[in-house]
């Protein structure tokens, strides 16, 4: 798309029917944000690497360079540093705690066809859990749906799963940000998890990624995501080739997102409705949109000590979810004594290195330190 849309547009509209459509676009936002204004709920302090009596602690996944956790280490197989320098370890154990997960599901449009095998999956994983483990189950699309509260009864998950509705748009963030509120209020311990199905692009949510994001961050969650390639359905339905099924669109908040990433210089007032766009360029907003999913996607896994697996073929999902529990069972807790005793609010990097060949760790990258 070029730069020069103030042409595009004069060569379709008239000067006064222009004027009256962009101020009807202006004012009645505004009107109708006075209407209701949904109360932000306040974020929570971190609370899986914590600053308490000066001491930093974090959990940390180790595993084989093909995947395999990797049981049995030791305190002197690790290297922390903090902002690049050097902590000495002065706590360290391996984790059998229980963990506390919800299994947030996309049920927009593009994932109903596939529905059968993420369930079948799903209850493959629920079967999975450990005893002393507690997961809940979450359907988002338009809604974000608590099908099911954290608890220990594979049985009563599985039977939440047939209530997964099917919804056209996807609220992603508003899922993220929301989920993550119900598991720190439901939490009965320190370990807490997301898993994640989706392809991340967000629809119109209420909460950005912005603040979705700081909720995971300081929640102490760790954030799994199970990446869909929704591309291709996409970009048939901007085009209306899907047969049977309804052209799509894209929403305002959509259009505002793509212009923020990469036409901060032009008027919001072009990025309200998709009718003032070809196909072409719809289609090419939609690549944007997505490559910026997928960034976003990567950033609060490296964030939250989680991962992200880029699904290619739906029979892969019931080996991702047991990759996801397999991390989540095999834990180190590492703890350590900042040299930087400073209570700033700043990010502190985290990087974790091992003394073992052929292998990885999977840790969070850094916390926020306290300011009191």
């Amino acid at each position: 798309m070029k730069s020069g849309r103030s042409n595009q547009l004069r060569s379709h509209l008239g000067w006064f029917v222009r004027a009256v459509w962009l101020t009807a676009l202006l004012v009645l936002p505004l009107i109708a944000g006075f209407a209701q204004q949904p109360q932000e709920p306040p974020v929570e302090d971190d609370t899986v690497v914590r600053l308490q009596s000066e001491l930093v602690s974090f959990t940390v996944v180790v595993s084989t360079t093909d995947g395999r956790p990797l049981p049995a280490l030791k305190a002197e197989h690790f290297r922390v540093f903090e902002d690049h320098k050097r902590q000495e370890i002065v706590y360290f154990a391996a984790v059998d705690a229980p963990v506390d997960m919800l299994l947030l599901i996309d049920d927009s449009n593009s994932m109903q066809e596939k529905m059968p095998l993420v369930k079948q999956a799903a209850e493959v994983f629920f079967d999975r859990l450990r005893p002393q483990d507690r997961a809940g189950l979450v359907a988002f699309g338009e809604q974000t749906v608590l099908l099911a509260d954290l608890m220990r009864s594979p049985t009563k998950l599985k039977q939440a799963l047939a209530r997964i509705p099917a919804e056209a748009g996807t609220n992603f963030y508003d899922a993220l940000y929301l989920s993550a509120q119900e598991l720190v209020r439901q939490a009965s311990g320190e370990r807490k998890a997301i898993i994640v199905l989706s392809d991340g692009v967000d629809t119109s949510s209420y909460y950005s990624f912005e603040q979705a994001s700081q909720l995971l961050e300081r929640s102490g969650i760790t954030a799994y995501f199970i990446e869909v390639d929704t591309l291709d359905d996409m970009i048939q339905g901007l085009k209306g080739e899907r047969k049977g099924r309804p052209r799509l669109t894209l929403s305002a908040a959509q259009l505002e997102k793509y212009r923020r990433a990469y036409r901060p210089e032009e008027p919001a007032a072009f990025y309200r409705d998709a009718r003032f766009f070809s196909v072409e360029e719809r289609v090419q907003i939609a690549r944007a949109l997505y490559q910026l999913a997928r960034q976003e996607l990567r950033h609060l896994a490296e964030r939250t000590g989680g991962r992200v697996f880029p699904l290619k073929d739906f029979s892969q999902l019931s080996a991702i979810y047991h990759q996801i529990s397999a991390e989540l069972s095999t834990l180190y807790s590492i703890g350590y004594h900042p040299t930087n005793t400073k209570r700033d609010g700043a990010w502190r990097s985290l990087r974790v290195e091992l003394s073992v060949p052929n292998a990885k760790a999977h840790a969070r990258s850094g916390y926020w330190a306290p300011t009191k």
